[in-house]
């Protein structure tokens, strides 16, 4: 046995695979995640770092995508069934890391993969997926950035990060009366974030609405009181602000304590977290929030039936109501089986087609993706914290209550 045979036995067997990418054939690296009756895809998640909270609502969503597909007898590739299973892996919350890990993925011949979260993250794992002619489904990386670049074998489930907070302006000025006239906007300073605010500074203008900001943070910041300063002496009615949990928590309390009187306060991300309303108590309370899904988004698939049994299946699961964190990561896993399924095969270049030709209305609606990628079917839809719980407010056709409005009490 040659040196480069026996170091890729040791490797292989090391790995508990049939194949390792780099020594045996072209198929049997594609091939060896499929072994069996079971189909292994790669996942990295963050379980730890300052996307944990996030990153666990991800990987719930993906589990509960993984018990469904079992409960109906696994994926259907062809005139076979296989067994889903996922292969986790901690991301640590660091974009490389992340694409580290895609790397390990592509050594251990798994081919297909499922994105982390936050798009700094796909982002990074994007480029890694293009270069080792993979495939990912993602599950939480909205920047429209991610889907400039050319590539194409990264579909992304989920609205683009344009339309957070511009979802939340159109909302307000379709929905309050009087409608108000002028808004600020506070930014975190990651990728997303500035995307998303730049979004919705781009739709406020549309309108002919008074602008002031962005003012940026730190991500991840938990003071965000010099942003909000910069935009107190502008009297704005409302503050939008483009974040996270912690940053949106900062905001909402800082607000109170600088005593910044404004009609209302929206968010992207944080107010739809469960942990918002759990960590502010009654300062929660009218703060609107963008979310890719609710339990009022209409909608059904034969694996998760319509979004109100999507949300009794995650409180049984793990003992809270289920947000769009959830049901993003299980829509990704979802298409990824519809398009296996479509392909009969779980070839790479055969699921990326497959993928790119998607049609179907889901639980978390619909997928369907242009040719850079990005979901552009699918409406973002805002809800507000009333009585300690989110409800939808809009769009009209979806909502489960009206609008409070102002939206905040002195």
């Amino acid at each position: 046995m040659n040196s480069r045979v026996a170091m890729c036995t040791i490797a292989a067997g090391a790995l508990g695979v049939t194949g390792v990418a780099g020594c045996g054939s072209k198929g049997e690296a594609e091939n060896s995640a499929a072994s069996g009756d079971t189909l292994t895809i790669g996942a990295a998640v963050s379980l730890t770092g300052k996307l944990a909270r996030e990153g666990t609502l991800t990987q719930e969503g993906y589990k509960l995508c993984v018990d469904k597909v079992n409960a109906k007898g696994g994926v259907k590739v062809g005139d076979k069934s296989l067994k889903l299973a996922l292969d986790y892996q901690d991301d640590t919350s660091l974009p490389d890391t992340a694409a580290q890990l895609v790397d390990q993925f592509n050594d251990k011949g798994m081919k297909l993969v499922l994105g982390s979260y936050g798009s700094a993250n796909t982002e990074a794992q994007a480029a890694v997926i293009e270069r080792n002619g993979q495939v990912m489904v993602d599950s939480s990386g909205a920047d429209d950035k991610i889907f400039d670049k050319g590539y194409t074998r990264t579909f992304a489930v989920l609205s683009p990060a344009s339309e957070y907070a511009a979802s939340i302006v159109k909302a307000i000025n379709e929905l309050a009366t009087p409608a108000p006239k002028s808004y600020a906007f506070v930014s975190a300073d990651d990728g997303f974030s500035k995307t998303a605010a730049d979004g919705g500074v781009k739709a406020a203008k549309g309108l002919g609405l008074t602008v002031t900001g962005p003012e940026l943070f730190p991500n991840g910041a938990t003071d965000v009181s010099s942003a909000l300063n910069k935009v107190k002496g502008a009297k704005p009615e409302v503050i939008i602000g483009s974040v996270h949990l912690a940053e949106g928590v900062a905001i909402v309390k800082q607000s109170k304590e600088l005593n910044i009187q404004v009609d209302g306060i929206g968010e992207t991300v944080a107010p739809p977290t469960p942990d918002f309303v759990t960590t502010l108590g009654k300062q929660a309370e009218g703060v609107l929030g963008s979310s890719q899904w609710t339990k009022a988004v209409k909608g059904s698939d034969d694996y998760f039936g319509d979004s109100a049994t999507y949300d009794a299946d995650i409180q049984k699961a793990f003992g809270h109501t289920a947000g769009y964190h959830n049901a993003e990561a299980s829509a990704a896993c979802l298409t990824y089986v519809l398009a296996i399924e479509k392909a009969g095969s779980v070839e790479p270049d055969k699921v990326r087609d497959a993928l790119a030709g998607l049609d179907v209305q889901t639980f978390f609606g619909q997928i369907k993706f242009d040719p850079t990628g990005k979901n552009l079917t699918k409406p973002m839809v805002v809800m507000q914290i009333q009585g300690g719980k989110p409800v939808t407010v809009w769009p009209k056709d979806t909502a489960e209550g009206e609008l409070v409005w102002p939206g905040t009490s002195s």
